[in-house]
């Protein structure tokens, strides 16, 4: 069994690298970061897997967000090092930050990712049993959340997706050779694209949340159409609504309309999570 586990990482480390393999990096805590209050914890993953992560805690606590990361070196520091952490521990909710498998200091074991977040998602439950859990998610980490709330056991109740994609295609696209390597694993490996679609996962989520999309009208890899292309399938399955921000490219939308999105995203998770009207002071 363990040869064969061993196997199967090695291979899915090769399959990754045209993906990933320049994001692949020593992860660094980000720079001009205060590191105190924040507590390195390890999340028990799929096969096998060690997700490493930050325990953030507010207080008071009144609810928890796990924080998904999108693609890139900085993995679980973007949360970090744009600010949306330190917005969400000043509003009352404890942070959870991690790093999906093979990104920052997560050993690399499948492409499994809303298993990864499925994961987070039930530490963080265990961890504040009383508490509500939420999900914030970009890119990368929008459009595996959102497979990952499709799957049994997800505690999610509410979640912020920013710049969600609805396949693989769609965002891969804007890579040729990423992109050609996708279109031949369609062929010789169809059950692996075939099992991680946002797009229909959107279609079956679980105990029915809330769910705000958010993009930018300046975002070439996720356009707002690829929004109301998620907005129209979980219509069945979910309370979804989508804001489009003026100005504003791929993930960086609290970086670029920091107000706009503090002020949408705090009301949302306040009145989804903790049944309140109005906006969590920042």
């Amino acid at each position: 069994m363990s040869r064969r586990r061993g196997g199967n990482r090695h291979l899915h480390r090769l399959l990754r690298k045209p993906f990933f393999g320049r994001f692949e990096v020593p992860w660094v805590w980000p720079e001009g970061i205060a590191t105190a209050g924040w507590e390195r914890i390890d999340i028990d993953g799929p096969a096998g897997a060690t997700l490493a992560g930050f325990w953030g805690a507010a207080a008071p606590a009144q609810g928890t967000l796990v924080l998904a990361h999108p693609m890139g070196k900085a993995a679980k520091g973007f949360w970090l090092r744009q600010g949306h952490a330190e917005l969400f521990l000043r509003a009352g909710f404890n942070v959870l930050v991690f790093d999906c498998n093979g990104f920052g200091e997560s050993e690399a074991v499948s492409f499994d990712y809303p298993a990864d977040i499925l994961a987070a998602g039930r530490w963080a439950a265990k961890r504040t049993p009383s508490l509500p859990i939420g999900l914030v998610g970009a890119s990368f980490g929008a459009g595996w959340g959102l497979c990952a709330m499709a799957r049994d056991g997800s505690p999610f109740r509410a979640a912020v997706l920013e710049a969600a994609f609805p396949t693989l295609p769609d965002f891969w696209r804007h890579y040729p050779a990423a992109f050609a390597l996708l279109k031949a694993s369609q062929v010789v490996m169809p059950w692996l694209e075939r099992g991680l679609r946002p797009e229909l996962e959107a279609t079956r989520l679980v105990g029915r949340p809330a769910v705000l999309l958010v993009y930018g009208d300046a975002d070439t890899y996720t356009p707002p159409a690829h929004g109301e292309r998620l907005r129209q399938a979980m219509a069945p399955s979910a309370r979804a609504e989508m804001d489009v921000l003026p100005g504003v490219g791929h993930t960086f939308a609290f970086r670029d309309a920091a107000d706009a999105y503090a002020t949408r995203v705090l009301t949302f998770l306040r009145k989804q999570l903790l049944g309140g009207p109005g906006l969590i002071a920042r």
